[in-house]
């Protein structure tokens, strides 16, 4: 090969160390113009989000003017409830009984209508023959308590002093009678301790005059001096009082079943009502409008059913004693049922609710619902002002009866309590069919005026 051909060839070949031009793109370069919104890279202030920020502000701006109005509207309802229920305590009745026809009996029915702190009223022993029937009457709420003195409580003392009966008791002179699981907090705050007070002084007292007056009769006679000696509970505190507890609250898991335990319950239907809602917008368009009441209806019902026995089985570990009043099978089903019933009246109202207002200020109403309900269920009516008188008509009222009833034996109205929460049900299914079919007219008429669709295909 010629010296021309080698430098030639060589020239021909590539070299492997020459860098070859870098690929053009055909991609033109995004750049954000000045004031264009880029996601992750700004800070709450920057100019770009002006329009943004505003929004935010504006939407939780108007979220706290609401919360305020709705927190001055509902909460003082509820301190309402509380506040001066001791003012109240005069329209606690306390029904005195006298059995004894000496100074005794006479003295205490005297000194406890003189009372003005509880409504004492006396009752002739004919109505009452007997301390069981009083009793009775306690327990279907005749009167909050019962104070009964016993027959021959002044012959009983008189004797013990004249004969030094050393075993002489004073406390069953006096009998109290009064159910505490009735309303236990009205009962252990308010209606005990000033009973127990009054009664304390009115005894006392009678005591101290019956112990003056024999002193007197007998100071000259030693031998009944010395028998005094022998009975030192006839000089001091001769005259005293038992209290008997007919329905003790002595399941403290009852707490968690009334007021608290309903507050849940509202909540869980609350939470169905959202989810069918939410469920509602998915499929409502494509169903006819027979098809969607019914739907509005049987669908939280079935699940109302499904949740309360599942609530209602969370009592179960806890070995809640249902055969109080049934027996335990019937108590828990009967339980079960009052649930369901409470959970379908309170949670037909929130879907009512949720029709009107729609689901951006249904955490306002649950609020309303809540405080409503429980405003009337911490304490009785007689001890709250006549603005809560609306209190039996509300699910949680009648629903803490029911268990009261079915756990503590205590008055029997559970048919009025279920009549009333089924009441809440027919009611809620008119007007919620009724709002539905309401509102479900304007949309067929809205969605026939835009697509020119026959009405009858469209019904």
């Amino acid at each position: 090969m010629s010296e021309d051909q080698s430098t030639t060839t060589l020239a021909a070949a590539p070299s492997s160390n020459v860098e070859k031009p870098a690929p053009v793109s055909t991609v033109p370069e995004v750049r954000p113009s000045p004031g264009e919104l880029r996601k992750y890279s700004h800070g709450f202030f920057d100019p770009e989000m002006a329009v943004r920020r505003k929004v935010v502000l504006t939407i939780l701006a108007r979220v706290v003017v609401l919360s305020i109005l709705v927190m001055w509207t509902c909460l003082p309802l509820y301190w309402g409830s509380l506040w001066k229920a001791d003012h109240y305590t005069n329209k606690l009745t306390v029904r005195v009984i006298n059995r004894d026809s000496g100074e005794i009996g006479q003295q205490v029915t005297a000194g406890l209508l003189n009372q003005t702190r509880l409504r004492y009223f006396e009752t002739s022993t004919a109505e009452f023959l007997a301390d069981v029937d009083v009793a009775e009457d306690i327990v279907e709420e005749g009167a909050w308590a019962a104070v009964v003195v016993q027959p021959n409580a002044t012959s009983s003392l008189l004797e013990a002093r004249q004969v030094g009966e050393s075993s002489y008791q004073g406390r069953s002179a006096v009998q109290v009678y009064y159910a505490q699981a009735r309303q236990h907090t009205a009962i252990d705050s308010f209606l005990l301790p000033i009973l127990m007070g009054d009664l304390a002084d009115v005894v006392s007292a009678v005591s101290e005059s019956s112990f003056a007056q024999y002193l007197t009769v007998n100071s000259a006679n030693a031998t009944a001096v010395g028998l005094l000696v022998q009975a030192p509970a006839t000089a001091a505190n001769s005259i005293g009082f038992t209290l008997s507890n007919l329905r003790p609250y002595n399941q403290p898991e009852a707490e968690a079943m009334t007021l608290v335990g309903l507050i849940h319950l509202l909540i869980f239907a609350f939470v169905i009502t959202m989810t069918n809602n939410a469920v509602r917008e998915a499929i409502g368009p494509y169903l006819s409008t027979r098809s969607y009441l019914i739907f509005r209806i049987v669908v939280p019902l079935t699940l109302y059913l499904i949740v309360s026995f599942f609530y209602t089985m969370v009592n179960l570990p806890f070995k809640v004693n249902f055969g109080a009043h049934y027996s335990y099978a019937g108590g828990f089903f009967l339980w079960a049922f009052a649930i369901f019933l409470g959970m379908a009246a309170l949670g037909l109202a929130t879907e009512f609710a949720i029709t009107i207002i729609g689901p951006r200020f249904m955490p306002f109403f649950l609020i309303t619902l809540i405080i409503s309900n429980a405003a009337v269920s911490s304490l009785p009516q007689e001890l709250q002002p006549w603005i809560f008188r609306y209190g039996p008509a509300m699910p949680f009222y009648n629903l803490g009866r029911i268990i009261r009833t079915i756990i503590f034996n205590t008055k029997n109205q559970i048919a009025m309590d279920i009549g009333i929460l089924l009441a809440w049900v027919v009611l809620s299914c008119i007007t919620v069919t009724l709002v539905t079919w309401l509102y479900r007219r304007k949309d067929l008429q809205q969605y026939r005026k835009e697509t020119g669709a026959n009405p009858a295909a469209t019904a």
